[in-house]
C-alpha cells in the first residue's frame, strides 16, 4: 500500500498562522492591515453590533476578505450570581455611578454593571438575544450564513448555564475566550473548538513567534493565532512588535499557511473527514486538499475520488 500523509495545509505546509483581533476599532484595525496585508496575513476580525463608525457598504469595504466573527450585540457581559448585585433605579452616571449596584439601561433588558470597566450587562436571555441580533445585523452586512464563529466579549463569562446556552443554541462552529495559551498545547491544533484561546498578544509575540517558527515538523496540523485588539499595539507602543512578526514570518507561503480562523478550522474538518483505502483517496467536501504520496505532493480536488 502507498503512504498517504494527509497531514499538509495548501502549499503541502504543516503550520498556519492566524490573527483574531477584537472590537472593530476602524481607526486602529486600519493601522493594524497596512501593517499585516503586505507581509499576507489572514484572519478574523470580531465585531459587536450595533455597527457605528461607518456605514453597510463603508464595512464591507473594510474587512473585505477576512473572516467576521458574533462579538455580542452592544459587547455585553453575562451576569453571573456575583454580579446580581443591587439595583439602583435612577439615571446611570459613569463617573459617579456606585460600583456595587446595577443599573438597569433605556436598552430594554440590559443593566450597566462594572467589571474591569463600565459595560453592559444582561441575563442569560436577554444575552442570547444579544447574540442572535448580532448576527443577524452582522449578516445583514456582510452576508448571510458569513458569521459562524463566536468569541466572548469581556473575557469568558463564568456563567455554566451560559456558556450552555451558547453551545447548544448559538449554532456556532467555534466559541474563542480571552488569554494567551503560549506554547503549551505544542501549537497543536484547538482541541475544544467551543473553548479555544489564541497563543500570543503583543506582550509576547516576539517570543512566541520564534518558538512556533523553530518548532520542529512531528507530522501534525500547527496552528498559530496571535491577538486580541489592534488598540493593544497603540496603547503599548508597540506596532514594532507587529512589523518584527509580519517581517520574520510574513510573505513565507513556502512555510506557513496564512488564513481566517474559520478556514483553518473547516480545513482541518475536511482532513479528517477523507477516506484512504489501499485504491483510493476520496474527498467529499467543497475543499481542495493537499497530500503527499510515497512523499510526492499531490493535490485531492473538493468532491472527487483520486485513484492510487
Amino acid at each position: 500500500m502507498k503512504a498517504v500523509d494527509t497531514k499538509f495545509f495548501p502549499g503541502w505546509v504543516r503550520k498556519s498562522i492566524t490573527f483574531t483581533i477584537d472590537d472593530g476599532n476602524v481607526r486602529l484595525d486600519r493601522k493594524f492591515l497596512d501593517i499585516t496585508e503586505p507581509a499576507g496575513l489572514r484572519g478574523t476580525f470580531n465585531l459587536h453590533t450595533p455597527l457605528k463608525r461607518l456605514d453597510a457598504q463603508g464595512y464591507r469595504d473594510f474587512y473585505r476578505g477576512y473572516e467576521i466573527a458574533n462579538h455580542c450585540k452592544y459587547h455585553a457581559y453575562g451576569m453571573t450570581p456575583e454580579t446580581k448585585r443591587p439595583i439602583k433605579n435612577e439615571p446611570f452616571d459613569r463617573e459617579t455611578a456606585d460600583k456595587a449596584c446595577l443599573y438597569p439601561d433605556e436598552k430594554e433588558g440590559l443593566y450597566r454593571v462594572y467589571t474591569y470597566n463600565w459595560c453592559y450587562a444582561a441575563t442569560n436571555e436577554v444575552y442570547m438575544d444579544c447574540v442572535r441580533a448580532a448576527t443577524e445585523e452582522l449578516e445583514d452586512v456582510f452576508g448571510k450564513g458569513t458569521v459562524k464563529d463566536y468569541v466572548w466579549p469581556c473575557g469568558e463569562q463564568h456563567n455554566a448555564a451560559l456558556i450552555e446556552k451558547l453551545k447548544v443554541e448559538g449554532g456556532f462552529r467555534s466559541i474563542r475566550k480571552t488569554g494567551c495559551i503560549g506554547a503549551d498545547s505544542g501549537f497543536a491544533m484547538p482541541a475544544d473548538r467551543m473553548a479555544w484561546s489564541y497563543n500570543a498578544n503583543n506582550s509576547n509575540l516576539r517570543e512566541l513567534s520564534k518558538a512556533f517558527d523553530e518548532y520542529p515538523d512531528d507530522g501534525h496540523l500547527k496552528f498559530f493565532c496571535f491577538g486580541v485588539h489592534s488598540h493593544d499595539f497603540e496603547n503599548a507602543n508597540c506596532w514594532d512588535v507587529l512589523e518584527d512578526f509580519c517581517r520574520d514570518l510574513g510573505n513565507r507561503p513556502n512555510d506557513f499557511w496564512y488564513a481566517s480562523v474559520g478556514e483553518i478550522f473547516d480545513y482541518e474538518d475536511a482532513v479528517k473527514a477523507l477516506t484512504v483505502t489501499e485504491t483510493e483517496i476520496k474527498n467529499d467536501s467543497p475543499i481542495d486538499l493537499y497530500v503527499k504520496i510515497d512523499g510526492e505532493p499531490v493535490m485531492i480536488k473538493a468532491n472527487s475520488v483520486y485513484t492510487l
